[in-house]
């Protein structure tokens, strides 16, 4: 339990940084702040406006809401050596690095659009099998390149995919790091705690597979946007997606082996080429 000092400790931070980074404020002499995004764990996002080029970006702000100031620097650093690392239209690309007031900040371009996780539990949106699958593949896009570049992003969910009409954008690079060369090191498992559980550790591994894991999860998330209970199924409050889902039998083995209770993918390639047979299948089923 945080003691008295370190809870007004934090207070003073929020007080000076709502101070530092208010509505109306000119950063660096180039963004001007318009409004606040979101908070984080580890920091805050800012929508700002680009002087210097005219146009909307973001701005990111490092500090912590848990842990300590030195994580959440650790997390700003690793964001920022994926982040200069790569190049893909469907990431947000980093414009530059500075401190303000003595926070690590960083800029971005902006990604107009929601998150899927706004788009199912704010709007109410469904996505039918073949629009999920659909999607699925054009992330393992993204998945794909940040692999190929030698990284691995562990942080996949519905909360940091951007949908731009029918577009998506990956984001929240923070938990991003190299794979490593040595395959057995690959298995090592970053950020969690000793009493995390299984499904926190197969999503922090450095290895390819951690983010198929968690794709695998967020089209669970697409599929069930669609589910409705059959008569009688109440009764089965433990049922499995595999039970309750009714897709295609080979987007049940895809969804197997994504979330390893069969052979784990390795490349995603082979992902893609399994999505792609699945929604022939289906455009000819229908």
């Amino acid at each position: 339990m945080p003691t008295t000092i370190e809870t007004n400790r934090s207070l003073h931070n929020r007080i000076r940084m709502n101070w530092a980074f208010r509505r109306g404020k000119l950063i660096r002499g180039r963004y001007r702040l318009l409004r606040r995004l979101g908070v984080g764990s580890y920091g805050y996002t800012y929508l700002c406006r680009d002087l210097s080029h005219d146009q909307l970006c973001v701005l990111k702000v490092s500090l912590p809401a848990r842990g300590s100031a030195e994580r959440a620097a650790r997390i700003y650093q690793h964001e920022i050596n994926c982040l200069s690392a790569i190049r893909h239209p469907h990431i947000p690309a980093l414009l530059e690095t500075f401190a303000h007031s003595r926070y690590l900040c960083c800029t971005m371009t902006y990604i107009e659009g929601d998150t899927l996780d706004a788009c199912l539990f704010r709007d109410g949106r469904v996505f039918a099998e073949c629009e999920a699958l659909q999607l699925l593949h054009q992330l393992l896009d993204v998945v794909g390149y940040l692999h190929s570049k030698g990284f691995v992003h562990r942080d996949i969910s519905i909360a940091n995919v951007m949908l731009t009409g029918n577009t998506v954008t990956l984001i929240d690079f923070g938990l991003a790091r190299p794979i490593p060369a040595d395959e057995t090191e690959q298995l090592r498992v970053e950020d969690v705690e000793a009493d995390d559980p299984t499904d926190k550790r197969l999503r922090r591994a450095l290895h390819p597979s951690s983010d198929f894991y968690a794709l695998g999860h967020l089209l669970l998330f697409l599929l069930y946007s669609g589910y409705s209970e059959q008569p009688g199924q109440e009764e089965a409050a433990d049922a499995s997606w595999e039970e309750e889902l009714r897709v295609h039998p080979d987007t049940k083995k895809l969804l197997r082996r994504l979330l390893m209770a069969e052979q784990p993918f390795s490349e995603a390639n082979d992902i893609q080429q399994q999505i792609r047979a699945i929604v022939e299948s289906l455009s000819h089923r229908n």
